[in-house]
């Protein structure tokens, strides 16, 4: 909302547009040229990957791996050019507190706990605001806010990521073995589908439910997991650890670290989630049969444990009209409109 990008994606499409540059080009996927006129020096500074130079209104980038969509990582906020005005301008900023305006229309921005943005929403004094964890459903049955819950798939997915000594047999025991089933009723609600896949609707050849219970019998003689999250992530990780305390309870020492992350496309597209590991490892391809073979290699290794798809889910005033959330969890708040009052 406050800073401009070098290139945008139009909403409905997904189609890569011109933001700060104009045009874009490449011979090998791996130096990419873009035409950014007047703003070209800012829009070098701001790029953070790769090899940047800059020649008059041309800026280039050389990246250490072959990245057909590349483009598409200049259209997110790390890419931002902050020394440049963006679509809204800021007129007061503190923190958990931002006013931005443009043409009449006035975004006030702030960070309230959840249920209490509930509670103001109920009252008519936010247009839009989260639903709390586990009250999707609630709000669903609330005839007084079921009205005005938007739910929606992102193109993200909650995974555990293994790292430390566990050798992929015991990683793969942890693959099959994750309580998806509690984790997608508890956190996205069954709002989104278990994951078994980082890409989407694509089933690992060897995920087979007869394989989990010589999983199980495993896991008596496996370390304990010790797994982390960020603040956010915390309640979901807590089902993922008890489920697996339970399962084996007799297990020795802490050594093996795990992390639940959630990763979140960069890019709408299916390889999205995918181009956020290691290109290095799963050999970045125009084609989606390359990235269906990097999930069966992942799975295989078992370092990464797709848990479940994430939804995002918001109230929205009906003063608001042209509201529209993409599968990024992006809205253009440049297209809204409010009205006077609720109905």
């Amino acid at each position: 909302m406050l800073y401009p990008t070098p290139l945008r994606i139009a909403p409905g499409t997904h189609d890569l547009v011109p933001g700060l540059c104009g045009t874009w080009h490449t011979s090998d996927e791996r130096t990419w040229t873009f035409d950014c006129g007047s703003a070209a020096a800012a829009v070098a500074r701001a790029i953070g990957i790769g090899r940047v130079t800059q020649r008059g209104t041309q800026v280039s980038v050389r990246l250490p791996f072959r990245w057909v969509r590349f483009p598409y990582a200049l259209t997110g906020a790390d890419e931002a050019v902050r020394s440049l005005p963006g679509p809204f301008a800021l007129v007061h900023a503190q923190p958990g507190h931002i006013v931005m305006r443009r043409a009449g229309l006035t975004l006030d921005v702030t960070q309230v706990e959840p249920h209490r943005a509930e509670q103001l929403f109920r009252e008519g004094k936010l247009d839009e605001a989260p639903v709390a964890l586990g009250d999707i459903r609630a709000a669903q049955l609330d005839p007084a806010l079921a009205p005005y819950v938007r739910v929606r798939q992102l193109l993200a997915v909650d995974t555990v990521v293994v790292r430390g000594i566990a050798t992929p047999a015991i990683r793969s025991v942890w693959w099959h073995t994750a309580d998806r089933a509690d984790y997608d009723a508890l956190v996205p609600e069954s709002q989104a589908p278990t994951a078994v896949s980082l890409v989407p609707g694509w089933t690992p050849q060897r995920a087979r439910p007869r394989d989990y219970r010589p999983a199980k019998s495993a896991i008596a003689t496996l370390p304990l997991v010790r797994l982390d999250a960020v603040p956010a992530l915390a309640y979901g990780a807590s089902l993922l650890a008890a489920n697996w305390r339970d399962l084996h309870p007799l297990a020795g020492d802490y050594r093996t670290h795990a992390r639940l992350v959630r990763l979140a496309a960069t890019y709408p597209l299916d390889e999205a989630i995918l181009g956020q590991l290691d290109h290095s490892v799963l050999g970045v391809d125009s084609q989606r049969a390359a990235f269906v073979r990097a999930d069966d290699a992942l799975y295989k290794d078992a370092s990464v444990i797709p848990i479940a798809w994430v939804v995002d889910a918001r109230l929205v005033s009906p003063r608001i009209s042209g509201w529209a959330e993409d599968d990024l969890g992006d809205v253009d708040y440049v297209k809204c409109r409010v009205t006077s009052r609720r109905p």
